[in-house]
């Protein structure tokens, strides 16, 4: 059962990539086929296969030889890895963990990501909370969507708030606290003055470093 998890998390890794890559060029999920995005050329049922395509192609396509993006074959491995952990109490983890991956893909390439996941994500965090807690944050999370497009230089984005306030209702303040201080070294080590940096893709390896290091304690 753990490979077969394995199996299935590597394709799941494989797909948020591929649909993160399309979402940065505005490009249909459905078509065209799957494709090297330097000469074009479709790819064969090979070069699809998750983890063993990329080792056997040593990271380059196999007609133009651009080397492919580490991230796909990060993503394919630490997906998987995430799967096998799957049982009754993670599941719920588990796709928040996989939502707001797919999030910070797309952050990562366009610093923007598609607004659903936001809300996708509330009734995994409002589950078994109080009518009140829920009503508070319908409100908080509104008022993120409201205000930030009017703040004129923001420090930090609204994905990154509502990412926030996600995690506060998971695992809590405490919890939260530790999150946040991991997740700014790793941005603050990588930092460049030229430009913004992402800071979902850091908080979503933050996330799933604490996720892994309660689960195996």
């Amino acid at each position: 059962m753990t490979i077969i998890l394995f199996i299935y998390g590597t394709c799941i890794g494989s797909w948020l990539t591929a649909m993160a890559d399309r979402y940065a060029i505005d490009a249909s999920p459905y078509y065209p086929a799957s494709h090297c995005d330097t000469c074009q050329t479709p790819l064969a049922h090979w070069q699809l296969v998750p983890v063993f395509s990329y080792l056997l192609l040593r990271g380059r396509c196999h007609y133009c030889h651009t080397a492919i993006p580490a991230t796909t074959f990060i993503m394919e491995v630490t997906v998987g890895l995430l799967l096998t952990m799957l049982h009754p109490t993670t599941g719920t983890h588990l796709i928040w963990l996989g939502l707001w991956a797919f999030a910070a893909l797309c952050d990562a390439r366009t610093q923007t990501f598609p607004g659903w996941i936001s809300y996708a994500t509330l009734p995994f965090v409002l589950w078994g909370h109080t009518p009140l807690t829920i009503l508070l944050t319908l409100i908080a999370a509104l008022s993120i969507r409201l205000l930030w497009p009017r703040w004129r230089q923001p420090l930090l984005g609204d994905g990154d708030c509502e990412m926030m306030l996600s995690y506060l209702l998971l695992w809590g303040m405490t919890a939260t606290a530790r999150w946040i201080l991991l997740a700014s070294t790793l941005a603050l080590l990588q930092r460049s003055a030229s430009r913004r940096i992402a800071f979902l893709p850091y908080l979503v390896i933050s996330a799933t470093c604490w996720w892994l290091w309660s689960e195996t304690r």
